[in-house]
């Protein structure tokens, strides 16, 4: 079995830029121009999924990064019911 030197190891790595690089041009010299055409209502459309996708993932990674802080330091106190009233003062008393 023979072992592979760096000096063919050079040779191979640069055959193999060499044909990367001619598949890669001839794949560009061979696309087509596309006949395609995105009206004005698809247009909006596709911003507005893509502005969503946007505040979606602010407001997920903001909370992830919440509950993992929360794993390393003081847990915060507990979200308030909607329905509890404050305490009044004859609790305390």
């Amino acid at each position: 079995m023979r072992r592979m030197t760096t000096e063919s190891a050079a040779g191979a790595t640069r055959i193999l830029r060499a044909w990367t690089a001619g598949a890669t041009a001839l794949y560009l010299c061979a696309i087509a121009p596309a006949q395609a055409y995105i009206d004005p209502g698809t247009g909006s459309m596709l911003l507005q999924v893509i502005g969503a996708g946007i505040a979606g993932a602010i407001f997920y990674f903001r909370e992830l990064r919440i509950r993992v802080l929360s794993l390393f330091g003081r847990r915060p106190a507990e979200p308030a019911e909607a329905d509890a009233e404050p305490p009044s003062d004859d609790a305390q008393r």
